[in-house]
């Protein structure tokens, strides 16, 4: 009988322990501190994750605001000229992959849709990423605008083909100096020499005949296409076109050119020579009926040494490191 009792104290204590739900309230106390933590600190780093985006839309609703007419006007003109713009990636605040060449062919809803022109193949999800994109410049209520940096909104691609893009329309344009290096004014034809293949011909170039090239004696080239250097950067070059005739290949803006860029060390007298891919970037008329192009290095060919002379081309983003390198011997 004293052994029965005994129990009925125990189990009587045990259950007054648990009476109150004592072990659900620890439980839940524990549950809200993790939620007060946790939380905060989850919505901190994603804050600071896009914190980028979220500028760019704060920025952008203000400047639709106080800005909406002439951000209308610039877009206006855009899509009703047809301006062909490149878009090309931002990766880190610098220049990255370039993505295409398009034309804006309408802006509503704070969205650009574009036309695809000409697109580099890739399989990156573009969804969400910080583009800037370069325009031809133009002028307008005296300021000038060359290009504009914003999102990818949405793209629409079949295998590595983009064929769609739709771009956040930009918080402002605005002018860019692309040229990152000084120009080295190297225009003698004994010192510097330059060949220009159609970009149809990148694969066999080295088998054929450059479609207009440098020569050493101009006056003996009279009436007949010919090239001279104004002047050369590791970021690009200036060439100036004589006689040009509708054989060369296509020299408008945006259009790239297979290049083999050789100078003469003052050194040793011997050439160091480069290949690249050029694209233009503008093109002005010279007196006597001749073309100035500025063309930028986009991309430089290196030999897979295999034997078959097949080059392999590296995007040049930041100008060419051998050339400019090759560029410091000749000072200012």
């Amino acid at each position: 009988m004293i052994g029965f009792q005994g129990q009925m104290d125990y189990l009587y204590k045990v259950q007054n322990t648990f009476a109150h739900g004592s072990g659900r309230l620890d439980f839940l106390q524990v549950f809200g501190l993790i939620l007060l933590v946790v939380v905060p600190v989850v919505l901190l780093t994603a804050l600071w994750h896009y914190r980028h985006f979220l500028w760019f839309l704060l920025v952008r609703f203000f400047t639709r605001i106080f800005l909406f007419r002439r951000q209308g006007v610039i877009e206006n003109y855009l899509v009703s000229r047809g301006v062909v713009i490149e878009v090309i990636l931002l990766e880190g605040g610098r220049l990255g992959r370039q993505l295409c060449y398009s034309r804006i062919e309408s802006v509503y809803g704070g969205r650009m849709q574009l036309e695809i022109v000409k697109a580099d193949p890739t399989r990156l999800d573009l969804k969400g990423k910080r583009v800037i994109c370069f325009v031809k410049q133009f002028s307008l209520s005296g300021n000038k605008y060359n290009s504009f940096v914003t999102y990818v909104r949405d793209f629409e691609r079949k295998g590595t083909v983009l064929k769609g893009l739709y771009l956040l329309t930009p918080m402002r344009y605005r002018f860019t100096i692309r040229r990152k290096y000084v120009r080295k004014k190297i225009n003698r034809p004994d010192v510097i020499r330059v060949k220009i293949w159609d970009i149809a011909k990148r694969q066999d170039f080295k088998n054929r005949r450059p479609d207009i090239s440098t020569v050493r004696q101009p006056s003996r080239y009279e009436g007949r296409p010919f090239l001279t250097v104004g002047n050369i950067s590791p970021g690009g070059i200036r060439v100036f076109v004589h006689n040009p005739t509708k054989t060369l290949p296509a020299m408008d803006i945006n259009e790239p050119l297979v290049m083999r860029v050789s100078i003469k060390d003052p050194a040793t007298r011997q050439f160091f020579f480069v290949t690249l891919i050029g694209t233009i970037r503008s093109r002005f008329k010279t007196e006597k009926g001749g073309i100035g192009l500025g063309i930028q290095f986009t991309s430089q060919g290196e030999s897979l040494g295999d034997g078959s002379g097949r080059v392999q081309w590296k995007r040049a983003a930041d100008g060419v490191p051998a050339l400019e390198k090759f560029l410091e011997k000749f000072g200012k």
